[in-house]
């Protein structure tokens, strides 16, 4: 059992490394000011369950294997790697068509510097956005080394593990909910400051090329690397 005070210092560490940039918070970003609030959102659900595989890894014994064996560290490193750089080339490339004339339509029907009615999402596409940030976050071996590296410093040797990562991995899932659903929302709501296509164009094209030299920086990760 976890003490109060392990809790107590371990929640807010966690809730720095949590705020801390990296892929998923650009991903949930860019998500956010593109698309929309809800979109943001349904990306930020998807890193929370991304940690909860990550918990359920670390209390199986699977994240320790992982970490001790070259060939599947590498493995997910490279798959991670090569998702984060085709994200970023579906960046770069949307980056290309930001801008282009719309239906007289939507002109007619949009507000110059109006905030647009948050959006409902289909089925499909909550879980197209879902699964972006649930891949970002699944497929990052560096949240493998968290969980071996960070979570055992506020762990009892003594007392059985699974329950121990399974409080812990649970607190760090609910913070990543509790900053990112609220970061997607306001980003949502000032998207339509940003909605002209030169703004569309820099964003799509900075976005991309983060996300490829996240993917980049990742494949190059070793798996006793911080």
């Amino acid at each position: 059992m976890i003490s109060l005070e392990t809790l107590l210092l371990f929640i807010p560490l966690a809730a720095i490394l949590v705020m801390l940039p990296g892929p998923d918070f650009a991903l949930i970003a860019k998500i956010s000011l593109m698309n929309g609030r809800p979109q943001g959102q349904a990306a930020a659900v998807g890193v929370a369950l991304g940690i909860c595989v990550h918990t359920t890894a670390a209390m199986l014994g699977i994240s320790a294997i992982i970490a001790q064996s070259v060939l599947w560290f590498s493995i997910l490193k490279y798959v991670g790697a090569a998702y984060l750089v085709w994200l970023g080339i579906q960046a770069l490339r949307a980056g290309q068509n930001a801008g282009q004339p719309v239906s007289a339509a939507v002109v007619k029907t949009a507000q110059p510097g109006a905030a647009r009615p948050a959006q409902r999402l289909g089925l499909r596409q909550w879980l197209h956005f879902f699964g972006q940030g649930f891949l970002t976050n699944v497929l990052n071996p560096k949240a493998v080394l968290i969980f071996l590296t960070f979570l055992p410093q506020f762990m009892d040797p003594q007392a059985p593990l699974a329950p121990q990562f399974l409080t812990l991995g649970s607190i760090l899932s609910g913070l990543c909910l509790f900053w990112y659903v609220p970061l997607a929302y306001m980003l949502g709501r000032i998207r339509h400051i940003f909605e002209n296509s030169r703004f569309q164009k820099w964003m799509q094209r900075c976005t991309g090329l983060v996300f490829i030299a996240f993917g980049l920086k990742l494949a190059t990760a070793q798996a006793g690397a911080d």
